[in-house]
Parts: C-alpha cells; structure tokens; sequence
C-alpha cells in the first residue's frame, strides 16, 4: 500500500495579520452553525492571541482585531468577555472615530488603564522578602592607631593653647586675677602677733649670783642677771639683748664674762656697760619686779637707760639680798 501522506504541519502564524485571519475565520464558522466556536487554529496561533498586545506587528492589525472582535457579536467566546474589557475598546474606537490617531503607547496605556480594575480579582503575586543582612563588624582600632589619635589631639591641644589670642586673654585674665587679690588683701591690715610685754620668769633662787641666764634670750629676747658689779650693789635686773650701735643681737661669752657683738665688735660688761667698739652706750635694762607670787615679773613696755640715770629708778631692779 502506498504511504499515507503526512499532515502538513501547521503553519505557524508569521504576522499579526495571519492571527486576525485565523480570528475571522473562527468567527465566521461560528456565526454560521449557531454553535459555540472551537479553535482549529494551532495551538501556537492561540497562544499567539494570548499574547499581550504590546508584541502587535504594527497599530492597523490590533484595530482591525478590535473590528472584528466587534463585528462578530455571535461569537460565544467574544460575548463571554468581562465587561471591564468591552469597555477598554471604547476609548479607542472613540479615538479612531474622530480621525486623530493615536500611538500604540497612548492605546496601550489606554487599554490598561481602563481594564486596571479588573487586576483587583487577581491575588497578589507573593513577592519574596530579602532578608536583612547582619551589619559588618567593625574592627577596633589598633594600639598604633590609637596612639597616633592621641598624638593628634595632644598637638591640637597645644596648637590652641600656644595660639597668640588665647596667650592674650590667658595674660590679661592673670593680671586681672593678681589686682583682685591685691586689693583683697588691702582689706586686711598687717596684724604683727607679739608675746605679751610682761612675763614672770620664775622665783630669784633660780639665777645664783655673778651669773647671766640665757634662759628667756631667744623666746622674750632678755638676758637675766644677778650681780654685785654695778656700784658694788647685789642687785637682779634684765638687759635687752640689743646692741646700742646698730641694733644687732650680741653674744654672751661666758669665759671672758661680756658681751660681744658679732657685727661690729661692740664689747659691754657682764653688768652692761660699753667698754670696746662703736657702741655709743651702755645696753638698756627692762622693768622688773618681785610678783606677790614670789616670782620675778618682767615687762619690756618699759627701758631704762643708764646715760640717763634711769638705772636708779627701782622698777628697774630688784634687790637681790632681799629676793
């Protein structure tokens, strides 16, 4: 038997204008049987009307697949469609109309524009979440980096304070600071603390005869003598420990029995008579007397001098046989 021929392969649609023919073709025999229309076209051309209209040859097909979409009411399939649809081609029939023409971006925003509504029944495409990513760790510095951070800010610190303007203000800041405390210090007279002028020494049988006591030099500045030398009279008296000459402190040399002064070589006797060097006088005696107590009491409010005859007054001794 001879070999059945092969069906043809199904031609695959090669334009826009094929997918319309196919369109009208469908159409046509579905109009006329009154039944519903089944596609013959091949599947390719079908998925082909699937398509969006973006991917149309040029502006004329896509109007003349809305004409014939129109014109062929009997169709099951075309009356079928959603309303939102139906009313998508409105505007562009509208616009054809009328003789303007339109791009295909302005149909197709037109298309979609009208036919958005019907997005809304369509559930929302899961759109996946990228996860956050954990942040970058962030490396500490170094102990050299560290170390030079620190060099900065000391040199920064030393740029500022060695600048001229804050030398200038740090200066007039001091002087204001030193008058403030002149003047404070005005307010406050000298106050010069002194021991009391009078003093008791203890009784006379603490200073034996012929003897000088150094005892009360350095605390009241007095010496305490108890001697016949003076007019051949036991008497007990105080000298001050100041020279006549420049007013220097003199020294009590035991073994020669006087008094030397270390600046110029004044020499007085044990009873306080000036005998060698420039002083002009003999040393100066200060008040004395016996206290009810039985002490000796001192005051050095009160001199007397012996150029004067002020040794003679009996304030300035005290009678050493009746101590």
């Amino acid at each position: 038997m001879p070999p059945k021929p092969k069906a043809a392969p199904a031609a695959k649609p090669g334009s826009t204008g094929d997918i319309l023919a196919a369109i009208r073709a469908q159409g046509a025999k579905g109009g006329a049987a009154g039944a519903p229309v089944e596609s013959t076209a091949p599947k390719a051309v079908v998925a082909s009307m699937a398509a969006p209209a973006a991917k149309s040859g040029s502006t004329s097909d896509i109007l003349a697949a809305i004409r014939a979409g129109k014109g062929s009411a009997a169709a099951p399939t075309v009356a079928a469609e959603a309303p939102a649809a139906k009313a998508a081609v409105k505007p562009v029939a509208a616009a054809t109309s009328g003789g303007a023409k339109l791009s295909v971006e302005e149909m197709l925003k037109a298309v979609r524009g009208e036919t958005a509504g019907t997005a809304a029944a369509v559930p929302a495409l899961a759109v996946p979440v990228k996860p956050a990513l954990p942040p970058m760790p962030v490396k500490p510095p170094s102990a050299k980096e560290k170390k030079i951070t620190v060099e900065l800010g000391r040199r920064s610190l030393l740029v500022i304070c060695l600048s001229p303007l804050v030398l200038a203000f740090a200066s007039m800041a001091g002087a204001a600071l030193l008058w403030l405390l002149n003047l404070a210090r005005f307010m406050f007279p000298n106050v010069l603390v002194e021991p009391p002028t009078k003093f008791k020494i203890g009784p006379a049988s603490d200073y034996p005869l012929g003897g000088v006591s150094t005892k009360w030099l350095a605390a009241r500045g007095v010496w305490i003598v108890h001697t016949d030398q003076y007019k051949g009279q036991n008497l007990i008296y105080a000298l001050a420990s100041v020279c006549t000459h420049l007013g220097c402190t003199p020294n009590w040399l035991e073994g020669e029995q006087k008094y030397k002064c270390p600046c110029h070589g004044s020499g007085f006797y044990i009873n306080g008579i000036n005998f060698e060097g420039p002083a002009p006088r003999p040393l100066e005696r200060v008040g004395i007397k016996l206290a009810s107590d039985g002490q000796l009491e001192v005051d050095k409010s009160v001199k007397f001098q012996e150029e004067m005859g002020q040794w003679e007054d009996v304030n300035s001794f005290v009678d050493g046989a009746l101590a």
